[in-house]
């Protein structure tokens, strides 16, 4: 059993893309079939197995209806993906399996990892090569994709498998793009198949990351999830104020039942367990910054993965050595990496602030009755009878009940576990929330290895086009007055 609202994200995006209501999209999925296989000369290839796994874990998230084709018996793999269709559908029963010879006219998407792209067919194929991840339709006019082995590299795979479950996103919609490119997330390049470098191989030993990680939302389950993959070891601060709901099963690939009311930040503890040790804070990043006035360091490396601009320019004031900004909305990936002493454009400079949206004091003084100069200037003293006195009268009996405990107590239960749900929530599919992810950890692992340069990459699911600016800040912007201090 699939609950609706678990497809709500995905749902209004394609209300966007579309005459369907929400709840005709939320239909649709559950009707349409699509089939995950992989070639046999792929089957044994480590980085076309991850993504081909990868590529389940976000189909399943729009789509319940999943079929596997395997040359040849995969044990772990099959038991792999069964076991997310049983985190992401109640009670669903075993992946269905399409024998090496079976007929394949009767799927409404064909995802396939490998070279071969047969015409006629809503056909879909993927692969990568160290950096490069590549993909191509039946449209595109080919009968195949260019392949060649090089070293295990997860972010070029990983990046296929969101690169392949687009393009199945859209073919169940009768939209499937007429695509064969390939891009580099080392250079940020496009570019025919085979015309790419692969790049340099990745280390053999673990480097180590020291790093700040804030929002642990659905880019940031990207981030986890290649970062998992990467010769990376070390310790994060986790940072998110949230937990893990049923709507989030849709765009995190992460999420999985089981997790369920768990604290998004101790979701990423437990994923990246035992390799990188995960210090959780479950708590406002404001609230998490008054740490940094009694000792605690800013580390070299933040990594954002946040919605919320105010809070992304709060962040970016640290002016850590290297910031790393992932961010989606809809069907646009961003990526943006902001080095110190330099410069390239800052997230004050590259984000303006919406007017809709509101100050963490604010949203938490409208939603616990507390005022807002007491959360902002005192939140680590206790809730007063003057607190309850002059919340509003709906507001009272909560605070009633809070009463002698910290304000920041009384914040962190809010946020955690009575945080209403937002009827005006953005749309958002897993294959551009994991790539913003995969793009991040792409970044994070040159950073490590010595090839960080400053980025800023966009690319759209819509014409599957990628681009790199260059945009500077100016003179009189803060971050160019602090690199003077």
């Amino acid at each position: 059993m699939t609950n609706r609202a678990q497809f709500s994200r995905p749902a209004r995006l394609v209300a966007d893309l579309s005459d369907r209501t929400e709840e005709q999209a939320a239909l649709l999925f559950t009707e349409k079939r699509i089939l995950v296989r992989i070639e046999e000369e792929f089957s044994s290839v480590p980085d076309a197995r991850e993504t081909f796994l990868f590529a389940v874990n976000q189909i399943l998230r729009f789509c319940p209806n999943v079929v596997l084709q395997l040359p040849r018996p995969s044990l772990q793999l099959v038991e792999d993906a069964n076991e997310l269709n049983r985190e992401i559908h109640e009670g669903a029963s075993p992946i269905q399996m399409l024998a090496p010879d079976g007929g394949l006219t009767n799927f409404d998407a064909i995802l396939n990892v490998g070279s071969q792209i047969v015409p006629d067919l809503p056909w879909i194929t993927i692969n990568s090569s160290g950096w490069i991840a590549r993909a191509g339709t039946a449209r595109a006019n080919s009968d195949w994709l260019p392949w060649g082995a090089a070293t295990s590299n997860a972010c070029g795979a990983l990046a296929a498998s969101c690169l392949g479950a687009g393009l199945a996103f859209f073919t169940i919609l009768g939209q499937q793009p007429a695509v064969a490119c390939e891009l580099s997330l080392l250079a940020h390049t496009d570019g025919i198949p085979g015309s790419l470098d692969p790049g340099p191989p990745l280390p053999f030993h673990g480097l180590e990351l020291d790093a700040f990680v804030i929002g642990c939302g659905a880019v940031t389950n990207g981030w986890a999830y290649a970062l998992k993959r990467l010769p990376i070891v070390g310790k994060i601060q986790a940072v998110d104020r949230q937990s893990l709901r049923i709507e989030n099963i849709g765009p995190y690939v992460l999420a999985r039942r089981s997790l369920l009311e768990t604290p998004k930040a101790v979701v990423i503890e437990s994923y990246l367990s035992p390799g990188i040790t995960v210090t959780p804070r479950p708590e406002e990043w404001e609230l998490f910054k008054i740490r940094l006035r009694y000792g605690l360091p800013v580390p070299p490396i933040i990594v954002n993965g946040l919605d919320n601009v105010l809070t992304r320019h709060s962040v970016q004031r640290l002016w850590p050595k290297t910031l790393i900004d992932m961010a989606a909305g809809g069907l646009t990936s961003q990526v943006i990496v902001k080095h110190a002493k330099t410069e390239s454009i800052c997230l004050l400079r590259a984000l303006d602030v919406p007017p809709h949206e509101v100050d963490w004091a604010e949203r938490l003084a409208q939603q616990t009755g507390l005022s807002v100069e007491r959360i902002r200037q005192e939140p680590t003293t206790e809730i007063t009878d003057a607190d309850i006195a002059a919340a509003d009268l709906s507001l009272r009996p909560g605070l009633e009940n809070a009463q002698g405990r910290l304000i920041c107590g009384r914040i962190t239960e809010q946020n955690l576990k009575m945080e209403g749900h937002d009827p005006n929530f953005a749309p958002a599919v897993p294959f551009v929330t994991a790539f913003s992810g995969v793009v991040g950890a792409a970044e994070t692992m040159k950073y490590l290895m010595g090839y960080s340069s400053v980025v800023h990459y966009q690319r759209n699911f819509l014409s599957y086009r990628g681009r790199a600016l260059e945009m500077k800040c100016d003179r009189q912007c803060e971050c160019q007055v602090a690199n003077e201090v």
